[in-house]
């Protein structure tokens, strides 16, 4: 389950989050990544993405509803092994994306508020 901290993840979606999420459940589906057994979707989403469960539970309603979907690996073969590397070296580059979206939000919000500060101060 994720851990909320102060700076945990709220709000609007941004389209780098989007798109990560999109390819964890992609991924988590086909049983290729490197889980145990039983790791619910929502857990996982909301571990990866550092944010409340709920939140992820909110994202997703009605027809893209994620329920209570459960982890269950592939059987291991050469295929599986090829998709599994494709998988981490996909998420790698999504989840740099996502980072450095979060970053850039932060130095936005960051000078805003010493701009704020200036003009008050």
């Amino acid at each position: 389950m994720a851990t909320m901290n102060a700076m945990s993840r709220k709000g609007k979606w941004t389209s780098e989050e989007e798109a990560l999420t999109a390819r964890i459940i992609h991924y988590f589906s086909l049983g290729v990544l490197q889980l145990p057994d039983g790791t619910t979707l929502r857990a996982y989403l909301a571990q990866k993405l550092d944010c409340d469960p709920m939140r992820i539970t909110k994202k997703f309603t009605g027809t893209n509803c994620l329920g209570k979907r459960v982890y269950h690996s592939c059987e291991r073969t050469t295929a599986t092994y090829e998709v599994a590397k494709q998988a981490v070296e996909e998420l790698a580059e999504l989840e740099a994306r996502f980072q450095a979206r979060l970053e850039r939000n932060k130095e936005k919000r960051t000078g805003i508020l010493g701009i704020e500060h200036t003009k008050t101060g």
